[in-house]
């Protein structure tokens, strides 16, 4: 579930709110998963295993609503928190000023510091480049809107 820290670009494996993984989207190849409308999903990252990490987002269906992604970190242990806690506190988001998040299709924008969404428009995705911050783990949050689609999430890190 978590990317490997040599640069290589991994596949993540989203989780929701209950930690069951969603269905694959086989058609569109590996890596990719059916989110389903109105539910949060989490692709966990390396944490402080890769403190420079990138993650990027694709949407493959042109109606798929991207309320929110955002980048969250924690420090507890995965014996005390799980990668799909929702507990206020747990998981605070990454919203620096300066952050840069790189859209790309029709509809996908950046709807604040960090903070990317999708409009349900077009097809597109986005990409962020997390700076260092120390955290132990580090998720991608997407709250999935009124429309679900397909989506593949990836990740790289370097130490």
């Amino acid at each position: 579930m978590t990317v490997q820290a040599s640069g290589e670009a991994r596949y993540l494996i989203p989780v929701d709110g209950s930690g069951v993984v969603p269905a694959p989207a086989n058609s569109v190849g590996p890596g990719a998963y059916t989110l389903l409308a109105n539910t949060t999903y989490h692709f966990p990252l390396a944490g402080s295993d890769a403190p420079y990490q990138s993650v990027h987002l694709t949407g493959y269906t042109a109606a798929a609503l991207v309320t929110s992604a955002t980048i969250k970190d924690c420090d507890h242990s995965r014996q005390d928190v799980t990668d799909y806690d929702a507990t206020a506190g747990h998981w605070p988001s990454e919203t620096p000023p300066d952050a840069y998040v790189a859209v790309d299709g029709t509809g996908w924008s950046v709807a604040s510091a960090g903070v990317a969404a999708a409009a349900g428009t077009g097809v597109g995705g986005a990409l962020w480049h997390i700076v260092p911050t120390g955290a132990g783990r580090t998720r991608l949050t997407v709250v999935v809107g009124a429309t679900g689609g397909v989506f593949r999430g990836s990740g790289a890190g370097k130490r």
